[in-house]
């Protein structure tokens, strides 16, 4: 399609609200649109939990009624820049543009082009959770603009074979596995499955909240439908199930709901987006029975998949689900690029330089210079400016050779590079104190694992396995070196993220426990610990130690965990050195390694001194540097008492 498209810009989220009819109307004749691209998802995500101003691009077409194309965008502003961004972001597993069939290249052209003439207003489009057909991965991007697409999210799928009876939609296991299920559960009482209507949504809607939740807390964790996001739900499940679209199961035994499962039905295929069971009943399965329920209801009304969306859990493959992968396409306009050559400059230099000296570690000195850049074209120009004074300078020695290694990181792990970038950024907004710390802390360290378990927990990794158990390593051999392990001891790690040093430190002492306010990392942390029987692991409130018990440890000790109680406030610090006190033995040690991210050294060794005197610790080691790999330092605290 070549001809000219007339576009209307919005910018204020109540102008969307008003294009609600025509809106969805193009998306009835979009036959690739997802749930996630219907007005009935995007407003209520606007006003719920989206910004006020918005830049939604309206497209028609001089020869056809309606819209031919919609592009719900948002410049948000991000590390000091303007972001441009599809609405949706967060709890979105598909994001896209609407474009009438034979409209989708010219749709998407004409995006891109109004974001060149604009290009004063903004300075990077990230455009993530894209499907493979998506109109704006096809498009080429302007001259001079940056450009970089990578593979984000997998999103695993079931096709449901064409004219599939009953015994053809699951494996000869797993129907046996769900026959047996739905045995106990008969035995156990009168078993229906209702799907909502209007007169039941709100009570199987309660019941997902309640079942949800009761699953997650049994298991010492938050779940992903905590009262913020509540609001949001009611809204999309009324809207959906007026349009038809929405397939919310309730499994009863005896007229009580005791699973759920949160669907949404598409033209020939359902979506399962939230499940949740009452761990009362686990032993009869109810999850199971309810999945296998809702696969069979779709497939009753002919559908042809079911989509699992995002995530690799493994119960999802045990139905034979195979991955599709949604994408992440980076844009950075030409005026973008040069503005970062002035921009944080200083910064950009400070990192290479930290490497040539040999400060730090080139892995390290990627994170800081990532952290700088905000994307890979500025780290590289970085680098390579760098080079060229080497040249200059004769270009020989340990600096150059350090330069290299440096350059060789950011090669050999582009793809995890552009991911850490995301992730820094993540880090950086979800900073603060405030009395909702622990919550945002919580959030962003599940999302965080969810897309790179090693990189979560140590950025300089990259996310290699082999250069996280280096830096486990690194710190394991410093505790055994200070004569704080021993087969006889009990240790307690304040912040364990996924249990990478419980499982090292297990072989080493008699009790190993660690806390984390991250239900994602905590269950990481269970599965790295599987079957260690002297590993406790538990979610924390991040505020203080919770129930642990008084003088059993001989050790506490933090791994990067501080600086998030140090942003939180100085309550939160006080409070934690003080359960260090109540739950260590007399002559326990506390350890802290690395404090704060302020980039103040003085000021963390006199926040630690004066840490140590109010709660009766004697400071042993302040501030030393003691990894090859890792640039953390070292605080080393005894618990003093009377004699």
């Amino acid at each position: 399609m070549s001809e000219r498209l007339d576009i209307e810009v919005l910018y204020r989220r109540g102008e969307l609200a008003a294009l609600r009819e025509p809106w969805n109307a193009l998306w009835q004749r979009c036959p690739a649109a997802t749930t996630f691209q219907r007005p009935e998802w995007l407003i209520p995500w606007c006003r719920e939990l989206g910004p006020e101003e918005v830049l939604a691009l309206v497209f028609r077409s001089p020869s056809e009624q309606g819209l031919v194309g919609l592009a719900p965008l948002a410049i948000h502003r991000y590390r000091g820049e303007r972001l441009v961004a599809l609405l949706g972001a967060g709890i979105t597993d598909y994001n896209d543009v609407l474009a009438a069939p034979g409209y989708e290249r010219a749709v998407a052209a004409a995006v891109l082009a109004h974001l060149r003439d604009r290009a004063a207003d903004w300075d990077v489009a990230d455009l993530h959770d894209l499907r493979g057909s998506s109109p704006l991965l096809a498009v080429e991007a302007p001259a001079g603009w940056s450009d970089e697409i990578e593979k984000l999210e997998a999103c695993p799928m079931v096709t449901i074979p064409e004219g599939a009876g009953p015994d053809d939609l699951f494996s000869p296991g797993m129907r046996a596995r769900v026959g047996r299920a739905r045995k106990r559960l008969a035995k156990a009482g009168a078993l229906r499955v209702d799907v909502a209507d209007a007169a039941s949504v709100d009570e199987l809607l309660d019941a997902l909240f309640a079942n949800h939740r009761a699953r997650w807390v049994s298991r010492g964790e938050g779940g992903v439908l905590d009262e913020a996001l509540r609001p949001f739900h009611r809204a999309v499940a009324a809207g959906l199930c007026a349009r038809g679209a929405l397939r919310l199961f309730g499994l009863r035994l005896d007229g009580r709901i005791i699973a759920s499962l949160y669907g949404l039905a598409e033209r020939d295929g359902l979506a399962s987006y939230i499940t949740g069971f009452d761990p009362e009943f686990a032993w009869y399965s109810p999850g199971l029975v309810m999945l296998a329920s809702a696969i069979e209801h779709a497939a009753r009304e002919g559908a042809r998949t079911v989509d699992f969306l995002r995530g690799r859990e493994p119960y999802k493959y045990e139905w034979g689900a195979v991955d599709r992968w949604t994408y992440r396409r980076r844009l950075r306009h030409r005026g973008a690029g040069e503005a970062g050559r002035s921009v944080g400059q200083g910064e950009l230099e400070a990192a290479v330089g930290a490497v040539m000296s040999g400060e730090v570690s080139p892995e390290v000195g990627l994170v800081r210079l990532l952290g700088a850049a905000g994307d890979l074209a500025a780290a590289e120009r970085a680098i390579e400016a760098a080079g060229q004074g080497a040249e200059a300078g004769g270009g020989a020695g340990e600096a150059a050779a350090r330069l290299a290694a440096l350059r060789r990181c950011l090669e050999e792990r582009r793809a995890a590079c552009a991911t850490l970038v995301e992730m820094l950024g993540a880090h950086r907004d979800a900073g603060g104190g405030g009395a909702d710390a622990p919550a945002r802390a919580a959030r962003l360290f599940d999302a965080l694992c969810a897309r790179s378990e090693e990189a979560s927990v140590a950025a300089y990794s990259l996310g290699d396995p082999e250069l996280l158990e280096r830096s486990t390593r690194e710190v394991v051999e410093l505790l055994d070196r200070w004569g704080v392990l021993g087969e006889d001891r009990a240790v307690l790690q304040i912040g364990c993220g996924i249990g990478r040093f419980e499982a090292a430190l297990a072989p080493r002492v008699r009790e190993a426990w660690g806390l984390d306010v991250s239900p994602g990392m905590i269950e990481a942390a269970r599965r790295r610990c599987a079957g260690l029987s002297n590993v406790v692991l538990a979610v924390s409130s991040g505020v203080d130690l919770g129930d642990v018990p008084p003088a059993r440890f001989d050790l506490v000790y933090a791994v990067d965990s501080f600086p998030y109680l140090v942003a939180a406030g100085e309550e939160v610090v006080d409070r934690h050195v003080a359960e260090a006190r109540r739950v260590l033995r007399p002559g326990g040690e506390l350890v802290v390694l690395n404090y704060a991210y302020r980039g103040d050294a003085d000021r963390d060794a006199a926040d630690v001194a004066r840490l140590a005197a109010r709660h009766g610790f004697d400071v042993l080691v302040s501030g030393e540097r003691p990894f090859a790999l890792w640039d953390g330092r070292a605080y080393r605290l005894r618990r003093l008492d009377p004699v």
